[in-house]
């Protein structure tokens, strides 16, 4: 039961991917709006895992994920990056998409630096278990530390207004599964009635214009870079 973001192949396709040298990989930063999966990966409770990166184009409190590979369907990068920065191996199926975001970054890691970066990012969402919730490896080259949130802090507190629509998405996501339930189920009208405006509430537009929120860091100073998110509609 997903809000969206099929993965759709039309004919034979092999991937050519190759490694690019930085000045190659710069260049197409310049001209190209990347493709990335992030996860809100959450535990039995609700609560959402999030890490503190060390690098731009996002030096603070964000979801684990990153660039997809040409080929890729969206879970599939999910399953290959978890892997990567926790150490987890989920299989794909266990991945449910839930929204995107466009995102353009003043900063990011590759030089020149303070030309930016654009991506589209799919945000998927997993459920894990006690046992693979005590593996976790957190990948120390991409994260200082990390940490279990709750929904609606992360919702509320002073976070990216993209990893706080998405957390908005999933509750909208968890609303619309129990929708459905109910009325395959034939509940009563009231209560059907009660989980869709509930839905309504949790997928309102989030608000447009200059957020409070800021980016941080050492190097975002050093390079004069405000740091501060604008919202839009697409």
């Amino acid at each position: 039961m997903s809000m969206g973001g099929f993965h759709f192949v039309t004919g034979e396709f092999s991937s050519h991917k190759s490694f690019l040298p930085d000045l190659e990989y710069a260049s197409g930063l310049d001209n190209f709006v990347k493709g990335c999966s992030d996860m809100l990966v959450t535990n039995s409770k609700g609560q959402v895992f999030t890490g503190k990166r060390v690098v731009h184009p996002q030096p603070d409190w964000w979801y684990v994920g990153g660039r997809m590979m040409p080929g890729e369907s969206p879970a599939r990068s999910c399953t290959r990056l978890l892997k990567r920065e926790l150490g987890l191996v989920i299989a794909s199926e266990r991945f449910t998409p839930i929204t995107y975001n466009s995102l353009v970054w003043g900063m990011r890691e590759q030089e020149p630096k303070n030309n930016g970066t654009c991506d589209v990012n799919i945000v998927l969402t997993v459920e894990l278990n006690d046992d693979e919730i005590s593996s976790i490896v957190l990948d120390e080259k991409e994260y200082a530390e990390s940490k279990w949130i709750e929904i609606d802090e992360l919702i509320t507190g002073a976070y990216h207004p993209a990893l706080q629509y998405s957390a908005r998405s999933l509750k909208a996501h968890k609303t619309l599964v129990a929708l459905r339930t109910a009325v395959t189920a034939g509940s009563s009208d009231a209560d059907v009635a009660a989980l869709a405006r509930l839905l309504v509430e949790h997928s309102a537009d989030p608000r447009c214009g200059m957020s409070e929120y800021v980016v941080k860091s050492e190097l975002a100073c050093h390079a004069g870079y405000a740091g501060h998110v604008t919202t839009s509609r697409s």
